[in-house]
This record gives structure tokens, sequence and C-alpha cells, in this order.
């Protein structure tokens, strides 16, 4: 084997190694941004959540912190409550990068129900940054 021929299988091996590198940096990126999320949104903490939103979601979630200021406090405690009880799991992340998208599916496990319910967040990735896009 010339030289040549094996300069060129190592520069092909590295190449490689950083795509797949880069695939998983954006994986945990997004998987962290989506963590981050909901934990915020279920905590209640919608001024947060909309930071991590698209403007076009973020106007939405604010609004849902707005909704909770307008009902009577003693329902609003109890919505406060049973958000603090609610939890989640991350079940899966998929990355299209042709898109600058991905979609995470998660379980929500909500005080009362038999069966988690499963749900999706869909994310916008721009550069190194991650925004959820919208909630299914």
């Amino acid at each position: 084997m010339t030289m040549k021929r094996q300069i060129l299988r190592i520069f092909a091996a590295v190449c490689c190694l950083l795509a797949i590198g880069a695939c998983h940096r954006t994986e945990n990126l997004v998987e962290k941004t989506a963590e981050t999320f909901l934990n915020v949104y279920y905590g209640g903490d919608y001024a947060s959540a909309a930071a991590l939103c698209t403007p076009q979601l973020a106007t939405l979630v604010e609004r849902g912190g707005e909704t909770l200021d307008q009902v009577p406090e003693e329902t609003a405690e109890k919505m406060k409550e049973a958000l603090s009880k609610t939890s989640f799991q991350i079940v899966s992340v998929t990355v299209d990068k042709d898109a600058a998208s991905a979609r995470v599916d998660y379980e929500l496990t909500v005080p009362g129900l038999e069966r988690p319910v499963p749900k999706s967040l869909r994310l916008e990735i721009e550069g190194r940054t991650a925004r959820v896009d919208g909630i299914e």
C-alpha cells in the first residue's frame, strides 16, 4: 500500500469520527434543551420555558402563565400542586440535520392517570442553539 493511500484512509477515518462526534453533540444539545424546557414548563416557570422557545411558541407559553394568574388563587394552587407531581421521561431524540430540526419523544406521568401520556417536542436547531418550536 502506498503512503498516499494510507494517508487518504487515515484522513477518511478522521472525517468519519468528526462527523459522528458532531451528530452526538447536536443530539446532546437537543436533549439538554428539551429536558430543561420540560423541567421549567412543568414546574410552572413559564417565563423560563418561553426563553427556550422560538418566538412564535414563546408567546403561547407566556400566555399559559398569564392564564394561571387569572384563575382564582385556590384553583391556581391546585394546578401548581398537580404540576409539581407531574413527571416526564425522555424516550427518544431524533435529529434531522437536513431540516435543522429535531423531535424529542417523552412520556408524561400525570397524577391520577394509570399510564404515562406519550408527548413530543419539536425543536429548531440553529448553530449551537436549539429552541422548542412545538409541543404535541
